[in-house]
């Protein structure tokens, strides 16, 4: 009996020239690919399961793997999950793995540039990593026995280090992180702003019909919005928020704080004055006002750190969004990830922006 092709060989890559180029004869031999669909073509497991890890593939890009341990690996970094729910732990799960086919869309780019790690740069971080291996006492080929990764999965996570240093290196100069933080100033020094609400919500209602209250809250912003009521007709009219007696204040709230992340981030997404939302937290659905600002007071060095972090997220992103159309990506076996819960989000960011 055949054995079954595995992600990178030779032979699992004459089967995908079949199922992409050669549909009739792919069917003739019992395969099936599923056009326009991201959970990819259908591949019998035993193909999708790495030969000496027992790994098993997750997604691929540009036929370039991504396993489940890479996965695990990343979780176990975060050491967050504890106590969480399986059904939770999969949601993060999800963004774990989207996270990792957007890492390596990047160094696939980037290894295109003159900011690529050859060959024997990568050689040479392999010889750093033997040699700590060794000093713990454990040789590279017992680490790799392990089941822990192989030498493609090394290789590429060392040459990932390698060229996004290389790539932050040249572009977070303080220079341009004085430009990036002037942009977005009150997510770093401490900036207030005066916020008022037009809140919709009752949590401890499981009938409360979230859509309804949603529409609801557009046709009250637009009726303000064209002059129709005041922001503080719209309180006493619609919210229920305690903070409806006192016309919807919410104080004074800074771009971080002990509200649900979206309510601080929208409080900030506009000028002075104008309205934000409708926006849905875990609480309700929100229209917000910011009447008043005070700059922070904190100090660059305070901030220098938190900055760096965000700049490198926004050059993630934007090399990411820009070349994940043009990749080849499929997910098997797994959902993309979805929208990040935002109390996590700094935890990704250091975990996949901080080479490691």
């Amino acid at each position: 009996m055949m054995s079954k092709p595995w992600i990178g060989s030779p032979l699992f890559i004459l089967v995908m020239v079949c199922l992409i180029f050669l549909p009739e004869a792919a069917n003739e031999l019992g395969y099936n690919i599923q056009y326009d669909s991201a959970s990819g073509p259908y591949l019998p497991d035993e193909s999708l399961v790495h030969p000496t890890t027992g790994a098993t593939v997750v997604a691929s890009v540009n036929d370039v793997p991504i396993y489940d341990i890479e996965v695990q690996r990343h979780l176990d970094r975060l050491n967050v999950f504890k106590g969480m729910p399986q059904s939770t732990v999969n949601v993060y799960r999800s963004s774990v793995v989207s996270q990792l086919v957007r890492r390596q869309v990047v160094l696939a780019y980037l290894q295109t540039t003159e900011f690529r790690a050859n060959e024997q740069e990568i050689d040479l971080a392999v010889s750093q990593v033997k040699q700590s291996l060794e000093a713990r006492g454990q040789s590279l080929d017992e680490f790799l026995a392990s089941g822990k990764s192989d030498m493609a999965m090394l290789r590429r996570n060392l040459a990932w280090k390698i060229v996004w240093e290389r790539y932050l290196e040249s572009y977070l100069t303080e220079a341009n992180l004085r430009r990036f933080y002037e942009r977005g100033y009150h997510r770093f020094d401490g900036t207030t702003r005066h916020v008022y609400q037009v809140y919709m919500g009752d949590p401890g209602n499981d009938q409360f019909d979230w859509d309804q209250a949603f529409r609801n809250t557009v046709l009250i912003r637009d009726k303000i919005q064209q002059g129709e009521m005041t922001f503080e007709e719209a309180v006493q009219q619609y919210s229920d928020s305690p903070s409806k007696l006192d016309a919807g204040d919410l104080g004074w709230m800074a771009y971080k704080g002990p509200m649900d992340p979206r309510i601080h981030e929208a409080a900030f997404a506009r000028p002075i004055g104008e309205l934000v939302g409708p926006i849905q937290s875990r609480f309700g659905i929100h229209l917000l006002c910011a009447v008043e600002e005070k700059r922070g007071t904190k100090k660059w060095e305070e901030m220098v750190g938190e900055i760096r972090i965000a700049a490198s997220a926004y050059l993630f992103a934007h090399v990411a969004d820009r070349y994940l159309s043009d990749s080849r990506v499929y997910y098997f076996g797994e959902d993309e990830g979805s929208e990040m819960d935002p109390m996590m989000v700094q935890a990704f960011r250091e975990e996949f922006l901080t080479p490691k």
